[in-house]
């Protein structure tokens, strides 16, 4: 068995959605893409268990640390289904400091993550979101 098609492209569109909230530091949006009993492994290495915990950080990190920063470069590494109702995408995307020129800038960062997808009521969400910065050597 495999994917519905639909199910791909809805699956595919949560990430291009939460990139996008992310972008416009959307806190209350980018915790809305997320399933009611969720986990989420940030990239800073802040684990959040819960809806509510994962709406806080992005409410505090949007508006704080992380505000002007830009995800760009989105590649869609694959999606399949884990069972019924269940997907995992395997993504990865850059993130640009804020600049004040329109030069583009170098990334300060590359994550790769694995966002697990849950079908409720024809809706797609994340239950999980282990996010990582590959650690390079030598550089």
């Amino acid at each position: 068995m495999g994917l519905a098609a639909e199910d791909e492209a809805s699956i595919r569109r949560v990430l291009d959605d939460y990139l996008e909230l992310w972008n416009r530091c959307d806190a209350k949006a980018c915790a809305e893409l997320y399933d009611t009993t969720c986990d989420l492994l940030a990239v800073d290495g802040t684990f959040l268990r819960s809806h509510a915990q994962i709406r806080q950080y992005y409410e505090d990190n949007l508006s704080g640390k992380y505000a002007g920063f830009q995800a760009r470069s989105i590649e869609a590494l694959g999606v399949r289904e884990l069972g019924a109702n269940v997907a995992v995408l395997n993504a990865t995307w850059e993130v640009h400091a804020p600049s004040a020129s329109d030069v583009p800038s170098k990334p300060v960062a590359t994550p790769i993550g694995s966002f697990v997808l849950v079908k409720s009521s024809n809706t797609w969400k994340i239950s999980a979101a282990p996010l990582m910065v590959p650690f390079k050597l030598g550089e």
